[in-house]
């Protein structure tokens, strides 16, 4: 699945674990989406827009993780499943870390959309 509104990159539904660190503390969370660009957390705190998150990201089959920074775009309040949504894009991304990242969900994407 993904959704291709007005965004630069395809962007993957997925419930990937993720790690972010602010403050020096580091927490637990997951991704709902990703894209090359940035991603859509899901936490159980809120999180201040302009915030800067130092982000892990395990990916199946890549044995080190992502360390990336992220700018918090917006937090939502998911006042009926508790929780918030936490809007982040990727700050000085690498070309190899962009690629590999769009690559991955191209590659899911083709997956998903042939026949079974």
């Amino acid at each position: 699945m993904f959704t291709r509104n007005r965004r630069k990159f395809l962007r993957l539904s997925a419930h990937h674990l993720v790690k972010y660190k602010i403050a020096n503390k580091t927490t637990v969370c997951f991704a709902r989406n990703i894209s090359a660009g940035g991603l859509l957390l899901y936490t159980q705190e809120e999180i201040a827009a302009g915030s800067i998150l130092e982000i892990i990201i395990n990916f199946p089959g890549k044995p080190k993780p992502l360390n990336l920074s992220a700018k918090v775009l917006r937090s939502k309040n998911l006042k009926q499943i508790g929780g918030f949504e936490v809007g982040c894009q990727f700050l000085d991304i690498d070309k190899p870390t962009h690629d590999y990242i769009n690559e991955r969900i191209i590659r899911i994407l083709g997956k998903e959309n042939k026949p079974k």
